[in-house]
């Protein structure tokens, strides 16, 4: 077969998979080879269970070869007969502490994360492998802690595990008569790569080791910048006449579709089983509906922002697949030829985020990260911020709403009678500042503190993660250059809504009293609909007013200021890196579930608005929310999610993709952070409720991940379709 062959039989065997496989379809040899080697390493130290628990389960997992493949890295995903079945049952229905996600061998493994794949790319696995030798070596001649040496002993049989396996595929290739297929892995097995095809077919099977071996439940892995990487060896194979372009696309067909071989069906942050759908779910599958990203364009160490890779990968974007997820980093000077294609791919409802250099690498210098790691930032699943080198500790902060309700009201009451909107503007930013104080004092014992104790885990993460060998500690004890803590600002439409609307019914206008209003949150406004109402008039965030995008604006930078000063110590230093963070993924759903009445008419238990968006309902045109979102301090907030639906008929056909155009660069342009967008309109979205049969193909954006949407349960859907639908 030629490779255009096989990228199409690739191509149909994912489309079949993603639209009719089984709900049902189980790692059962995943969670089998898993029980199986954690009775084999009991007893050890846990950096001894994972690397000899991993070579048990790489030494006999199955290496599935096909006819069609372009990259090897099949595994076993199936249906389970009745006696497999009885089996994965027995497994998960142990005490808690004996279920698979608590297995030493996975248990700690940190998944959410962009691996080191410069490193992986610069020095393969046998450059791991004598560098942990070499590090032995040194800290057994120093005498050093029986753990340092338990743990790089343990770093270096992982090594050699996960060497075993890729050259068992390529046994398993030369047996199945693809020589090619079979040399490759054989390279890369004992090698570090040489050629573009090597290259990937390393990082293929090394993801595929991390998610499906040595991954705990949703495990989620940025690629990183594959189009930067891979352009040496890119170019050279061209130079070579090695590899054509056209050759290389058919490459990157298959490499997607890779990516998709994981997935089971549904969707898990809305899914409820009893709201029907297909839900495979994460005991069946532990990376089930898990986004795989990719990050391309953006700027450089050498300035370029675009290379003839960008445009490749944009190229082979298939509009139909979930994974992989592309993130595209855009820069003012984007090719325009490219930045056109990009808002080709996102009006056919391809699974890409857009995310902003102009705001983002500011945001990582401010957090203080250093300008040539700032330039190689990434995102990995949901949209949350790496760089090369990092670790995330703890979290802090939360919902602002929540924040704002906890000092207005004392349970049914009013907490005290603030007599402007500046001194409850004051007692949030004081609010907030004690539990960033308290976090950032744990941040400062765990990763400012001299020296770090020995680590006492391993997991996958720490293998692919620069600076754990040389320091001998894993990513959470001072193996990282970058520990980070999250700030999380969370819901920030319904937040700003809350501050336009107390500052105008009880300072401006003085339409009621706090103590009032606060009688009217208590029983859900059923004792004063007309106050309600007042409320309800108040300005809405995302309707480009600055009656309340400046409360929206006066509310970040409040917070932010706060993060800024508790990041410096009492000697005038910045030692906390905080990536301020606008994500909520889906939980604004659960968090306005348990939270009151609140000033700007929302119901008791109605959700919030959910990360950057406005509250929903309250948005009629694309360019007010645009204009309303762009006016935030992004260039000191590292990511953030912006869902935006839009009706097909606003982008239809060349006037559709001259107006998609225009609309993309005039946020990016004005300072917005990130977009992600679905193509759908309502009536079509209904249709497919009732007829899901006839619409397999569509596609919609959750949070940072794609979802097919009659995969969705009936509540999930509901929620989806609830989201404005906008023209532009």
């Amino acid at each position: 077969m030629k490779m255009q062959e096989k990228a199409s039989a690739s191509h149909e065997e994912i489309i079949e998979m993603l639209r009719n496989k089984s709900p049902l379809s189980t790692l059962t040899e995943h969670w089998f080879l898993l029980d199986e080697a954690w009775k084999e390493v009991e007893g050890l130290p846990q950096p001894m269970q994972f690397a000899k628990g991993l070579t048990y389960i790489l030494e006999r997992a199955s290496v599935p070869v096909a006819e069609h493949d372009l990259f090897l890295g099949r595994f076993i995903d199936k249906v389970p007969d009745d006696e497999e079945e009885k089996r994965y049952k027995e497994i998960w229905s142990r005490e808690e502490h004996l279920k698979p996600h608590h297995n030493p061998i996975v248990m700690h493994n940190h998944t959410h994360i962009t691996l080191d794949w410069k490193s992986i790319l610069r020095h393969g696995l046998s450059g791991y492998i004598s560098k942990s030798e070499a590090k032995l070596k040194e800290l057994r001649d120093a005498g050093a802690d029986e753990k340092e040496l338990i743990f790089i002993e343990s770093m270096l049989i992982a090594y050699r595990a996960c060497s075993t396996y890729i050259s068992r595929y390529s046994e398993a290739a030369k047996e199945a008569g693809q020589d090619e297929l079979a040399e490759i892995c054989g390279e890369v097995a004992l090698g570090a790569p040489s050629t573009f095809r090597e290259a990937l077919q390393l990082f293929l099977l090394i993801l595929n080791i991390d998610y499906l071996y040595a991954g705990n439940l949703n495990p989620t892995i940025c690629y990183g910048r594959l189009d930067e990487m891979l352009l040496p060896l890119y170019e050279a194979d061209l130079a070579a006449g090695r590899l054509t372009r056209e050759d290389a696309g058919y490459l990157i067909d298959d490499f997607n579709c890779k990516a998709c071989l994981t997935l089971g069906r549904g969707e898990h942050q809305m899914a409820d089983p009893r709201q029907g759908g297909n839900i495979t779910g994460f005991d069946r599958n532990n990376a089930y509906d898990d986004p795989t990203y990719i990050v391309i364009g953006g700027y450089t160490a050498k300035g370029k922002p675009s290379s003839p890779l960008t445009k490749l990968f944009l190229e082979r974007i298939q509009p139909r697949y979930e994974n992989p997820l592309y993130v595209y980093r855009w820069t003012k000077e984007d090719p325009e030829d490219v930045f056109e294609l990009l808002c080709d791919k996102l009006r056919q409802n391809s699974s890409i985020l857009v995310y902003n250099d102009e705001t983002v690498i500011p945001a990582m210098l401010n957090a203080g990260i250093a300008k040539e790691d700032a330039l190689e930032y990434t995102m990995h699943g949901c949209n949350w911020p790496d760089v090369p080198s990092y670790s995330t500790c703890i979290s802090v902060g939360g919902p602002i709403p929540k924040m704002i309700m906890a000092i207005l009201l004392d349970g049914s009451s009013l907490r005290r009678n603030y007599g402007s909107i500046d001194e409850i503007y004051e007692a949030v930013g004081d609010h907030f500042r004690a539990s960033v104080r308290e976090r950032f004092a744990a941040y400062r014992a765990r990763y400012r503190s001299d020296p770090q104790p020995p680590s006492e885990y391993l997991s996958i993460t720490e293998c692919f993660t620069e600076g754990v060998i040389e320091k001998a500690r894993n990513i959470f004890d001072g193996g990282v250059r970058y520990p980070v803590v999250y700030t999380l600002i969370r819901n920030i439409g319904t937040a700003a809504d809350i501050m336009a609307a107390l500052d105008e019914v009880a300072f401006t206008k003085k339409i009621c009293t706090l103590e009032q209003l606060a009688k009217a949150l208590e029983d859900d406004f059923a004792s004063a609909p007309e106050l309600r109402t007042q409320c309800l008039k108040a300005a809405k965030f995302g309707t480009d007013n600055n009656a309340v995008d400046k409360h929206a604006v006066r509310l970040m930078n409040t917070l932010l200021d706060i993060v800024d000063q508790e990041s410096v110590n009492e000697k005038g230093e910045k030692d906390v890196i905080s990536f301020n963070v606008t994500i909520t993924d889906m939980l604004h759903i659960q968090e306005g579930a348990t939270l009151c009445a609140t000033p700007d008419g929302r119901r008791c238990g109605a959700p919030l608005s959910e990360n950057l968006s406005p509250t929903v309902g309250n948005v009629e045109s694309v360019t007010a929310l645009l204009n309303s979102v762009s006016k935030l301090p992004f260039d000191r907030i590292s990511s953030g999610a912006l869902n935006v639906r839009l009706r097909k008929d606003a982008v239809k056909g060349d006037e559709g993709l001259v107006r998609m155009c225009a609309l993309l660069s005039a946020y990016l342009e004005k300072g917005g952070l990130q977009l992600q967008l679905s193509v759908a309109d309502t009536a079509e979205l209904r249709q497919a409720q009732e007829h899901p049969e006839d619409y397999k193909d569509l596609m919609v954006r959750i949070t940072g991940y794609s979802a097919v949407f009659v995969d969705m349960s009936r509540n999930s859907q509901e929620e989806f379709i609830r989201r404005d639908e906008l023209s532009v």
